[in-house]
């Protein structure tokens, strides 16, 4: 575990994206020393890695010998494989470090990750992560659940808010699927309305009417949307995950799936070069609408037009069939 001083415990990231480089870079500021691996990443793994001042050894393997804590920090598709490979690199290793999972995975991935290392010399704590990378130390909070909780809550709080759900697995992940769909769903009804306004030659004046009426949601808008190009598509995996862990537990996922959709069609699109920090909304939504990713190319109005000429009945539902392009 993390001893009293920090300068004399070693966290080990795995793998450092750019909310790995970004919290990895916090631990080193308090004075931890951070390490890694870069084996089989990319070159942007690297470059990050040099950015955030974290030490880089040769292998899993090296980086499990040597620390006393290791973070998971991945895709949420990879979160599963990375708990497999730690588990098989620690396997009759007499060493025990903390296993943190800070994935955006749900309750049933968490419980699949566990069942993997309990035949393994290691305790798991299960993390999530509120907050965008670039803003951690001003508005992010570090969620745990698990029995070691409040003991890594104590070593921690000094970098950010730390906060403590529950001593089960599970619960912390639970939670921040709960939480993030609401800004992913803003999002994806932002972007759809704009697009209307965007047909309606109403771009500008819808987006000043939201800035007037609406501030607090465009805060929320204005921080989340300017990521899409780069972070769609894991916010895709991520309600991917919502969506089973509410069919699971007897709900139907209605919103989220439409949400989902949205999202899955911007992380398709064809994002040119551009600093994510200089998208205005507009020039976004101006994006999205020239790749008519998100336009509807098959409409049926009948049932209206029939409602209104009054030869239906008005009293049956109005349909009609609108899809996606794959």
């Amino acid at each position: 575990m993390i001893e009293s001083k920090p300068q004399q415990s070693t966290i080990g990231i795995l793998y450092p994206g750019e909310m790995g480089s970004s919290f990895g870079k916090l631990l080193c500021e308090a004075g931890f020393r951070v390490i890694t691996t870069v084996e089989g990443r990319s070159a942007r793994t690297h470059r990050l890695c040099h950015e955030s001042g974290l030490s880089v050894v040769d292998s899993l393997a090296e980086v499990l010998e040597r620390s006393d804590v290791v973070i998971s920090l991945v895709p949420p598709g990879a979160a599963l494989s990375v708990a497999r490979d730690v588990a098989a690199s620690l396997d009759g290793c007499s060493r025990s470090p903390l296993y943190i999972d800070a994935n955006s995975i749900s309750p049933m991935t968490v419980t699949r990750i566990s069942e993997m290392l309990c035949h393994v010399p290691i305790d798991f704590v299960d993390a999530s992560i509120f907050g965008l990378a670039s803003q951690l130390r001003q508005r992010g909070t570090l969620y745990l659940s698990g029995s070691r909780a409040k003991e890594l809550s104590s070593q921690f709080e000094p970098i950010m808010c730390v906060k403590v759900v529950g001593n089960m697995p599970g619960q912390a992940s639970a939670l921040k699927m709960i939480v993030s769909g609401i800004p992913k769903g803003l999002s994806g009804l932002f972007i759809e309305t704009m697009l209307f306004a965007q047909n309606m030659h109403l771009l500008d004046q819808a987006i000043e009417a939201c800035d007037d009426i609406y501030p607090s949601i465009m805060e929320v808008i204005r921080r989340m949307l300017p990521t899409y190009p780069q972070h769609a598509p894991r916010r895709c995996e991520e309600l991917q995950e919502v969506e089973e862990t509410m069919l699971i537990n007897g709900l139907t996922p209605r919103i989220v799936r439409a949400v989902r959709e949205v999202t899955s069609a911007l992380a398709s699109t064809g994002w040119p070069d551009h600093d994510t920090e200089q998208w205005t909304i507009a020039e976004m939504i101006e994006e999205i609408h020239k790749e008519g990713r998100l336009t509807a190319v098959a409409v049926s109005f009948q049932s209206i037009s029939e409602t209104k000429n009054g030869s239906g009945p008005r009293d049956q539902p109005i349909t009609g069939e609108c899809r996606f392009h794959d």
